[in-house]
């Protein structure tokens, strides 16, 4: 976790506003505002919550953004079938969980957090349940 890297974040909230756009879908600017807004707070969590280490803001848009791609195949997964229902929020449950699962684990692999990892976990669920949200409605 030594290196950032924002090219691989960045492709990902392209592939998901381009997924979002053939379901007819123009979200660009809600994925870039919550992603941004989201990271932003993250870190800042992050950073109040740390005792003894810090992270800073690269790194925490990269575990961010590298942890949406089980969003991204559900919005890929949307263009061919609807998610308005049961399926779609059971499917939508599962991603968000999946999603919030590795950030998790990275961001207390990084900051030494495994006593806090659950505090770590909720805000996180928060901020792909509203890519989430984008996806299926």
């Amino acid at each position: 976790m030594a290196d950032t890297d924002m090219a691989g974040p960045l492709c990902f909230c392209l592939l998901l506003g381009f997924c979002l756009l053939l379901t007819g879908k123009i979200h660009f600017g809600y994925i870039y505002g919550f992603g941004l807004i989201g990271c932003l707070g993250m870190y800042t969590i992050l950073n109040l919550m740390s005792e003894n280490a810090s992270i800073d803001f690269y790194r925490t848009m990269s575990i961010l953004g590298y942890c949406l791609l089980p969003l991204v195949s559900l919005a890929a997964l949307h263009i061919f079938i609807s998610l308005k229902g049961v399926f779609g929020f059971i499917l939508a449950a599962v991603t968000i969980l999946w999603c919030t699962i590795a950030a998790t684990r990275f961001i207390e692999a990084t900051l030494d957090m495994r006593h806090q990892r659950y505090l770590v976990a909720y805000p996180l669920m928060l901020f792909y349940s509203c890519f989430a949200l984008i996806t299926v409605f």
